[in-house]
């Protein structure tokens, strides 16, 4: 595989070049003993190859990631791969899928599913709507940084809650750039208050981590922290570079044929 190219000057790659891919250690977080199941689900918008008759065509990419896979691909370096993909001639996407998944499976280290779509064919059924918005609350102080003390419960009845915030931020630990993500979370439990929910997330704004280490740290922390019966936590951060990653996390397992789709900002 090849080097790093986040924060280096790149050429456009003009032929199929598995070895632009780059893996990065997984960050393990532990969960005081709880299972923690998962998966990283990747969209790709910017994916074209040539026909039989050598035109082009364009395509929905979607790949999904075990969570406790060993490595990380990175992003860049997807995208490098992809564009590689460009002047290729490639028959149908059965065969161009089988190829993806064979070339990230041996970046990460485990098995990765490959979807891929055709425009008119791409289902979007955005479920992220069921979620209440809590970003009404007002929060003075949220912290530098994820605090699992910021977060608090009620009273001790239980509930069932499905809550989302759109004021996910957090910094990519290389570039010093901002990613902005959606975060959503369904619980079973002693009540989470918004308000301290809200300051939790907002933590995260100058946290340099990579997005799937923010979704591990933000199970972690709420699990520890709250004690809930269930639990499942999902990320959805903006594309960049053609690329959109949602890290899905949770006490059972995530079915990836019941993801929550593609939100209003991506």
């Amino acid at each position: 595989m090849g080097g790093n190219p986040l924060g280096k000057r790149t050429g456009i790659p003009v032929r199929y070049s598995p070895e632009a891919l780059h893996p990065i250690p997984r960050e393990s977080i532990p969960v005081d003993g709880a299972v923690m199941h998962g998966l990283d689900h990747w969209r790709a918008y910017e994916l074209s190859w040539l026909g039989r008759d050598g035109g082009p065509g364009v395509f929905v990419g979607e790949f999904l990631f075990p969570a406790d896979s060993p490595f990380l691909v990175e992003s860049k370096s997807l995208k490098l791969y992809l564009a590689g993909l460009n002047n290729e001639r490639i028959d149908d996407t059965a065969f161009a899928a089988e190829r993806i998944a064979r070339d990230l499976s041996a970046c990460c280290g485990a098995e990765v599913e490959t979807r891929i779509w055709g425009l008119t064919a791409y289902p979007d059924n955005c479920l992220l709507a069921d979620y209440a918005l809590i970003d009404a609350h007002p929060i003075a102080r949220f912290g530098n940084g994820p605090d699992a003390g910021l977060l608090e419960t009620g009273d001790g009845h239980v509930v069932d809650r499905k809550l989302r915030t759109e004021l996910f931020r957090s910094i990519c630990p290389v570039t010093g750039q901002p990613d902005w993500a959606s975060a959503a979370l369904a619980y079973s439990g002693r009540e989470i208050t918004e308000p301290s929910l809200l300051r939790y997330f907002c933590a995260y704004r100058s946290h340099a981590a990579w997005h799937e280490s923010c979704a591990g740290q933000a199970f972690h922390d709420i699990l520890s922290a709250c004690r809930p019966e269930r639990l499942s936590l999902s990320l959805h951060f903006l594309r960049r570079g053609g690329l959109e990653i949602n890290v899905y996390r949770g006490t059972t397992p995530i079915d990836p044929d019941r993801l929550l789709g593609r939100d209003a900002r991506q």
